[in-house]
């Protein structure tokens, strides 16, 4: 049964056909007695609104007599009471449910601060936890992509269950963090890769922790980007701060959900096409040719007789001879994809639950890596007393990745993809692998195909997490909040090296086993008044003390000798080759203070104030203070605009100073000691890290300004921000005398600034007047960001290809600017300065120079909803633009002859130069090339423009008349896309074959997984 709203008592002075300078105040309660909290009251057509209090009481300045009040509850219900000269209220008619845009208003900021929208003074943005749930994609922060302005989202590997960059305003640090934290229902919970954050010994797809929660828990995305909205956090708040709401219980009967999705995938993008047996004979032979003067079939002679039984080369191929395919033995054409969603709701005035169960499996593009996951909630809501409530929120998972190496490890299957010679056979006359001579192939590499079946890496990872809430209402508007969330969280990776080939044949095998274990609890105190003083002078008021702490713990076991092949525990192993591990604690106390104040909803102010201490530094630089102002102004609450076509004309600024956390929890300031060392069979202590007493902070200041518009009874909404982040006392390496037994220390020094605006608009293109009829929402937003390194005193930084300068955005490329292949010649040239002009054919007279930047400038997402009967379609895409990637293995792939005789690399060096073919994109191929031409330079830099359509939905949700026949509630079924179109702007002009999302921290392409677009076919059930 539907409960429904009553107004009990009203209070105030309404003039007729004036507006009141008093207020009506009022009492809603549900049909059964109980207060109506947190239901929202507004004079219908002036956009001027407040909320229930824990009693349900409101109070509202005053319209004019026939005015009419509308009062919506949480379930989305409202009744609509017409304003009387006596002031007596009656119900005028009942509203089955309010446009969906409402509920869109609130804005949740943490610390317990819900807002609706128009109030909040700091810059927010909200997703519906709905646009994303069962999203085919293994942790919510990937399906972000497009949907926030100023919110940068890069999937650098396609490993099912491995990490997104994500990117706020720009980067924050240049050697410390760039990651926001993430805060789910008031809490912070751990995020990145937790498999060993000390002592990275091997570059893999990293494990992703936030995979281990459920999409389908979560309500609503919540992302804080200003100081206003993030200084409550204070000492993490720099990077910026994403807060989750998860799903809760409701009033009413139990309501069950299913949601099964099945489907399959493959690569987004295709990247480069490994070398071809022909177009290798056709390169090899002109290398051969070039270097040795030779003619066609002097060179082909050369070959076979000479080249192929004194070095790594084969015979060139006869044409005739089947040849494997790398591709196909190292990736699959198809991956599969499988998640199944059960969750309950219900509850009554005393207790109140929600509940779900979730099973998500999603298989890589390389043969033998997975991601499997298993995931539970129960969060319920007790009111014990009129005073007490008692929450609590359990969620346990458990995920199990297998994954493989990426980079230049020789086991890699991509790196094996494009490096092994297209004539190497992978499997004997006899079905065997071959494993070549002496363990490796002709040209020393693995037969990745015979690893991928024989070897593997698994990270099994255990998450459990709990929000335990006790909220006790002291007196009217007094409440007191205490908050005690632990985190326990276990991590097994395993890998195994046969004995047979590969890295553990010089060790008759090997097995290493690395444990972490974390154990986590944040504990908060939260004190809240909230009051009025006279009419119209509004005040929320807050006081907070946090304390949290981290447990860590490592280790890790290496041993070799396998006894028996199919066996793969440790104690099957029987020599130790090594032993470590190790741990720490981190800590952190602060105490807050926050007041928020409006006068009439028209006048808004909001003041932070936070102190806070953390154990890694010095005891003169434990505490930090973070704070932040912000003011706002709504326009449309002016009289002159009451009643206008305008809804909202809000304007805000705020400024604050921030904090951004450390790279590692176990980065200190001061000198640390180990005594690990074995001294001919005796302990030996050293020195094992330098101190620097005064080391403290990244610091961040933000300014912000900018305005908020909605027109034509909320169908069109606009705004805009302008940003100025700037960050002080940048973590930088300083250089010491070796004769301390370090060469540098960590110290601040350096300044960086972010600045950029963000650009928001959305509307109701057309909006039928009937639940069948047509209906398109589109919204869209974009943001610029220009990046800018302000103060260097330890001078520029180079490193590889990326340099660190100030005036420069950070890690910018820097190379050698390529100037074309020579059409006469046939030599690859380069610009001397390095930007243009003058032309050289020697490598080593041509400049480097600053040649763009790794971070996007500009940044894009359009998304849009249409629907018509019972048949609806979504769609979200997202482009970054403005900066360069790199391939950075293009040295070896496009060799120009150089390594044409050990590894085969792209197809696309048949495009050679000769005189019949004077304008090609390579330079003429010389064996042992000692030109240099595939060196690093801009010819392997491309522009990173991408545009890509992230989600499309198509589905058709059954009809009432259906469902009451069959005895559920809710009937859809959809077809979803991910991924599914991908363009590259400069793959038309430099043939860009690679993934255009690459690492942002500079380096290049590494031979990652490749990011998957996914097909699937999804049923909705409710009853």
């Amino acid at each position: 049964m539907r409960k429904e709203l009553k107004i009990l008592s009203v209070l105030g002075l309404c003039l007729s056909g004036q507006f009141a300078f008093g207020q009506i105040k009022g009492n809603v309660q549900e049909a059964d007695g109980e207060p109506a909290i947190g239901a929202k009251v507004e004079i219908k057509g002036t956009n001027t609104f407040t909320r229930t209090d824990d009693d349900g009481n409101f109070e509202l300045s005053a319209g004019k007599v026939g005015d009419v009040l509308v009062i919506t509850n949480l379930e989305e219900e409202s009744e609509e009471v017409i304003a009387k000269d006596d002031l007596a209220f009656k119900f005028s008619k009942k509203i089955e449910k309010k446009d969906e845009k409402e509920i869109e208003e609130v804005v949740v900021l943490g610390f317990g601060r819900i807002r609706d929208a128009k109030d909040v003074v700091g810059t927010a943005s909200v997703v519906k936890g709905s646009d994303i749930s069962n999203a085919p994609i293994a942790s919510f922060d990937k399906a972000l992509a497009g949907r926030v302005s100023g919110l940068s989202v890069n999937s650098s590997t396609g490993q099912p269950g491995g990490l997104a960059q994500i990117r706020l305003r720009g980067v924050t640090s240049v050697n410390g963090n760039n990651n926001p934290i993430y805060i789910i229902d008031g809490v912070r919970i751990s995020s990145g890769n937790l498999t060993n954050n000390r002592n990275k010994s091997e570059t893999d797809p990293s494990t992703n922790v936030l995979a281990t929660i459920n999409p389908n828990d979560i309500e609503s995305y919540t992302v804080l980007k200003d100081a206003a909205a993030t200084s409550l956090y204070g000492a993490d708040a720099g990077a910026g701060v994403i807060v989750i709401t998860t799903k809760k219980g409701k009033n009413g009967k139990a309501k069950f959900s299913v949601d099964l999705e099945r489907g399959f995938g493959k690569k987004a993008v295709k990247g480069p096409k490994s070398i071809t047996p022909g177009t290798w004979n056709r390169v090899l032979t002109e290398a051969v040719k070039n270097k040795r003067n030779l003619t066609e079939q002097e060179a082909i002679d050369y070959i076979n007789n000479e080249l192929a039984p004194k070095e790594t080369t084969l015979p060139l191929w006869d044409g005739k001879t089947e040849v494997p395919d790398w591709t196909k033995l190292v990736e699959r054409d198809y991956t599969s994809q499988n998640s199944l969603n059960i969750g309950v709701t219900g509850g009554s005035d005393k207790l109140k639950y929600a509940s779900s169960l979730n099973y998500f499996s999603q298989e890589g593009t390389v043969r033998s890596t997975d991601f499997d996951r298993v995931s539970g909630r129960l969060a319920t809501d007790y009111k014990a007393t009129d005073q007490l409530t008692i929450r609590t929120d359990i969620n346990a998972a458990y995920t199990k990745q297998n994954s493989v190496l990426n980079g230049g490890y020789f086991s890699n299957p991509l790196l094996t993809k494009y490096f092994m010679l297209p004539t190497d056979p992978a499997k004997n006359p006899d079905g065997s692998y071959n494993l070549g001579e002496g363990g490796r192939m002709f040209n020393g590499m693995f037969n990745a195909a015979y690893l991928l079946e024989n070897n593997y890496i698994t990270t099994k990872t255990a998450r459990v997490f709990a929000n335990i809430q006790g909220e006790y209402k002291i007196i009217n508007n007094l409440r007191y909040v205490i908050n005690f969330a632990p985190e326990y969280i276990n991590m097994e990776r395993d890998k195994y090296d046969n004995p047979i080939h590969g890295d553990g044949a010089n060790t008759n095998g090997r097995m290493i086993n690395e444990r972490v274990r974390y154990f986590n609890w944040n504990v908060q105190n939260i004190l809240n008044y909230f009051f009025t003083v006279g009419e119209n002078h509004h005040f929320d008021t807050r006081i907070i003390q946090e304390a949290y702490k981290k447990d860590y713990k490592y280790l890790s076991t290496s041993n070799t000798t396998l006894g028996r092949l199919g066996l793969y525990s440790t104690d099957n192993f029987v020599k130790n080759e090594e032993t470590t591990g190790n741990g720490y604690i981190a800590t952190r106390n602060a105490y807050a203070a926050n007041v928020s104040y409006d006068y009439s909803k028209k006048y808004f102010l909001d003041g932070t104030i936070r102190r806070e201490a953390l154990n890694n530094f010095g005891s003169g630089n434990k505490w930090g203070t973070f704070w932040s102002v912000g003011a706002a102004y709504d326009i449309s609450n002016e009289r002159f605009l009451i009643g206008s076509s305008i809804d909202l004309l809000k304007i805000k600024a705020s400024y604050g100073e921030l904090g951004n956390q450390l790279l590692y929890d176990d980065l200190n300031s001061f000198a640390q000691y180990g005594y690990d060392l074995n001294y001919n069979d005796a302990a030996g202590g050293y020195i094992y890290q330098l101190g620097y007493k005064d080391f403290t902070w990244e610091k961040i200041r933000q300014f912000d300004a900018g305005f908020e518009t909605e027109f034509f009874n909320h169908r069109l909404n606009f705004s805009a921000s302008y940003f100025h982040k700037k960050t002080k006392d940048l973590i930088f390496p300083k250089g010491i005398s070796l004769t301390t037994g370090f060469s540098t220390v960590l110290v601040n020094a350096g300044d960086m600034v972010n600045k950029g605006i963000e650009l928001d608009l959305g509307g109701t293109i057309i909006k039928s007047d009937t639940p069948d009829g047509f209906n398109w929402y589109l919204s869209g937003n974009f943001t610029y960001v220009k990046n800018e390194v302000t103060n260097l005193p330890l001078g520029e930084s180079i490193t590889g290809v990326n340099i660190v300068r100030k005036g420069e955005a950070v890690k910018s490329w820097y190379m050698r600017k390529w100037a074309g292949v020579n059409p006469t010649t046939g030599e690859g040239q380069w610009y001397v300065n390095g930007k243009g002009g003058e032309v050289t054919t020697d490598y080593n007279k041509a400049e480097r120079a600053v040649q763009g930047t790794t971070l996007p400038k500009y940044m894009a997402g359009l998304s849009t909803d249409i629907s018509y009967k019972r048949i609806s379609l979504s769609a979200t895409f997202s482009g970054n633009f403005g900066h360069k990637i790199y391939d950075g293995w293009r040295n070896y792939t496009t060799s120009d002859g150089q390594y044409i005789h050990i590894y085969g690399g792209y197809e696309e060096q048949g495009d050679f130069w000769t005189p019949d073919n004077p304008h090609a994109s390579n330079p003429k191929p010389i064996l042992t090339n000692s030109s240099k031409s595939n060196y690093s330079s801009t010819r392997f830099l491309y522009d990173g423009d991408f545009i890509r359509l992230r989600d499309l939905t198509i589905g058709y949700t059954f009809s009432k008349s259906v469902l009451d026949d069959i005895g559920l509630t809710n009937l859809k079924i959809y077809l979803r896309g991910t991924n599914i179109w991908t363009y590259c702007f400069d793959s038309k002009v430099r043939h860009l074959k690679i993934e255009p999302e690459q690492n942002v921290n500079g380096g290049g392409s590494n031979f990652e997984q490749p990011i998957l677009k996914t097909f699937t076919v999804g049923v909705n059930v409710g009853f």
